[in-house]
């Protein structure tokens, strides 16, 4: 759950879809993909996320 908790998430507000992690936040490139229709966005359900993989030199694709 770190990787998709402290470093990339994605939350809505308000309506409002907004960022928030280190990583994401740090990478321009990233923060612009992640905004497209791109990534494939999904509800947070710590169970699922505990065991979902994540690639670490490219663009996150959920």
């Amino acid at each position: 759950c770190f990787w998709f908790t402290v470093e990339f998430g994605l939350c809505r507000q308000d309506g409002q879809l907004k960022a928030y992690g280190a990583g994401l936040l740090s990478s321009f490139g990233e923060l612009q993909y992640c905004l497209t229709d791109k990534p494939n966005l999904k509800e947070f359900d710590p169970e699922t996320t505990g065991q979902q993989k994540y690639p670490i030199t490219e663009y996150q694709p959920i």
